[in-house]
């Protein structure tokens, strides 16, 4: 065997651990050169008690053990292991991944579920052909795991809105076990159970939705295939699952018991137990959506996983920018909190020629104009609680969404900068600002002092300056814009709100009106 460089992506989920090896090409996709898999319902535990038992967690460490038997054999450069839901919500979470690090030397990153939707986002689009066509209509992406559904729904193209159920499978079964046995029709508390958070999602949904595709991302799919094909052999299941045939195997779920299909279909026993919950929820999804069947892609989270690694270690270019989704989540949820739009696009437009300008001033990079550009889309968000002390209500509406593709640390850092949109004493007295470690501090004063400025030009939300030109000299910034109207109001505004900008940057800055030429 070679010993060309490879990479390893772990997966340790609520009912399966998963090891991906791949190679990384320079500039192209990963070349998966073996797959492994074990089960383990890690999740039984945590849905259940809310811990992960000592037995769990000992079976996780022994399996993730063997794994590292592989890392020398294929010469693996780089590892990156998550954990999703059963560790998220397990309240010992914390010491189990420190034993799993003492013992094998692994580090587990437990994702957020904004996070874990960025993976599996990117892998659809970077491994299914026909995502972008999809997406172009009215298309819901269903994310089934054994913790949660994730609902996403797109249109034109355009990310619409994404919503995470706690309804997966293997979470269902322990919940209502002790119910199963003290009811005669257990199918029926399953669909009630069922139906009262998808219906909750549907009051959520923008108005006036309509679905022309449904795309669902589960590891039960392969055994509900499986079933479709045995049912229906002369139409065979490939990565498209009709209406019809869904419905052959929904009625076998409902009359089988779980040995039954392992008898007659071969499915494991461990597997068989969650396919009825999970059947309920696409017979749910199939009423809502009015779709005729259901795109089923083969691929998962480590295939997210292994993607990201190509696009930092390899260099690799994805051909769908998620950065369209969390700017498109953003206005969403601005539009649903009723922010003036021409002052939110005019703070958006200004905050991001001022960082543009400023490159060399604050030495913040593409991640950080992302970040400043939803705080400059959200600062306001918390007008439409309470006009008073909007700021602080905009800082909390930030911490509480799930913006997909953003980590705990850079939705914190939009969040804050959103929070000192308007003060410099309200930064230095904060208690939670100054409890942050340095580096995040400086970069939200950065960030803050920017969109600080932006904001100031259009004090009376009338977009009375035009055309921002910057320039700076050794001890001012100044802004040389165009207007025809009065601008006293935004001048006053910039010199009370150019504080922190001049503590920060060691600059003054300033306004200057453009001379006309007549």
């Amino acid at each position: 065997m070679g010993r060309r460089k490879r990479y390893a992506a772990i997966d340790v989920g609520s009912h399966e651990i998963r090891l991906y090896i791949a190679e990384l090409p320079e500039r192209s996709l990963p070349q998966v050169v073996e797959k492994v898999r074990r089960t383990l319902s890690l999740g039984s535990d945590t849905y259940s008690s809310g811990a992960i038992s000592q037995s769990l967690a000992s079976e996780c460490i022994s399996i993730l053990s063997g794994f590292t038997e592989k890392f020398s054999e294929y010469n693996i450069q780089r590892v990156h292991a998550v954990a999703t839901s059963a560790f998220r919500e397990a309240e010992n979470s914390t010491f189990v991944i420190d034993q799993i690090h003492r013992h094998t030397g692994i580090s587990v990153q437990v994702l957020t579920n904004a996070e874990e939707k960025y993976f599996h986002t990117i892998a659809l689009a970077e491994l299914m052909p026909e995502f972008e066509e999809l997406i172009r209509q009215g298309t819901m992406i269903v994310d089934i795991g054994s913790g949660s559904v994730q609902a996403t729904a797109y249109d034109r193209g355009d990310f619409l809105f994404s919503q995470n159920m706690l309804l997966g499978s293997l979470r269902i079964r322990e919940l209502l076990a002790d119910l199963q046995r003290l009811t005669s029709d257990y199918a029926a508390l399953l669909e009630e159970y069922i139906s009262s958070d998808l219906d909750n999602y549907r009051s959520l949904e923008p108005k006036n939705m309509s679905y022309k595709h449904m795309v669902i991302l589960c590891g039960d799919l392969p055994y509900i295939a499986r079933m479709a094909t045995a049912l229906m052999p002369n139409k065979p299941v490939k990565n498209y699952l009709g209406k019809e045939a869904f419905e052959l195997v929904y009625q076998r779920l409902l009359t089988d018991q779980p040995l039954g299909l392992t008898i007659d279909f071969d499915i494991p026993a461990e597997n068989a137990t969650l396919l009825l919950p999970t059947a309920m929820i696409i017979r749910k999804l199939f009423k809502f959506t009015g779709a005729s069947g259901f795109h089923m892609p083969a691929i998962s989270l480590s295939d997210g996983l292994l993607i990201d690694m190509a696009m930092r270690q390899a260099d690799y270019r994805p051909k769908y920018d998620q950065t369209r989704d969390i700017i498109s989540d953003c206005q969403q949820v601005a539009n649903r909190f009723r922010i003036d739009p021409k002052h939110t696009e005019y703070v958006e437009k200004a905050a991001l020629t001022i960082f543009d300008a400023t490159t060399k001033l604050h030495r913040l990079g593409s991640r950080s104009r992302l970040l400043l550009q939803l705080a400059a889309i959200l600062h306001d968000s918390g007008k439409y609680i309470n006009m008073s002390r909007h700021d602080i209500r905009s800082y909390n509406i930030i911490m509480s969404l799930e913006l997909i593709g953003l980590s705990a640390e850079e939705r914190r850092i939009a969040a804050f900068t959103a929070r000192f949109h308007s003060g410099y004493r309200d930064l230095v007295t904060d208690s939670l600002f100054m409890a942050l470690a340095e580096p995040e501090r400086l970069q939200i004063s950065k960030l803050a002092a920017i969109l600080q400025l932006a904001n100031a030009l259009d004090t009376g939300h009338q977009q009375k300056i035009k055309d921002i030109e910057i320039q700076i000299s050794a001890q001012t910034m100044t802004l040389v814009v165009s207007s025809s109207r009065d601008i006293m109001l935004e001048q006053w505004s910039l010199a009370r709100s150019g504080q922190l900008f001049h503590t920060v940057f060691g600059l003054k800055p300033g306004i200057r009106i453009r001379r006309r030429h007549y």
